[in-house]
């Protein structure tokens, strides 16, 4: 992550869109990469549902934090947990849901390391308007 997130104006879900050749990443990796983005699209959704339901959006945080945390154990690779580790921070960052949703909600992603990471194996997660 290269320390700020541009900005953009639609809810993003993030896809596995293709895999290298020569065999491609392994089933784990792509369950992992494709995790990764489930929970993102998740919370994204949440984030922009955050000013009619901001308790709903605090309900999905903590799940998709907890979820996080089991996607994080099973991660293929050093490469990919420290990317996970890096692209988690910026959730350490907010304090207040508030605050978490509007950078969701504005948050593309291209920059993410884990989303970069998963392009090293082969994954592309993209966004897509959802």
């Amino acid at each position: 992550m290269s320390g700020r997130w541009c900005v953009a104006p639609t809810v993003f879900l993030l896809v596995a869109v293709g895999t290298t050749a020569c065999g491609g990443a392994s089933d784990q990796t792509v369950s992992f990469c494709n995790g990764y983005g489930t929970a993102m699209h998740e919370l994204v959704v949440a984030a922009r549902q955050y000013p009619d339901a901001p308790a709903q959006f605090a309900t999905v945080y903590k799940a998709t934090m907890a979820d996080l945390d089991r996607l994080r154990a099973g991660a293929p690779s050093d490469r990919l947990r420290e990317a996970f580790d890096t692209a988690s921070f910026t959730f350490t960052v907010f304090s207040q849901d508030s605050a978490r949703a509007d950078f969701l909600t504005r948050a593309d992603f291209k920059d993410n390391a884990l989303v970069l990471a998963c392009a090293e194996y082969g994954i592309e997660l993209t966004p897509a308007a959802g």
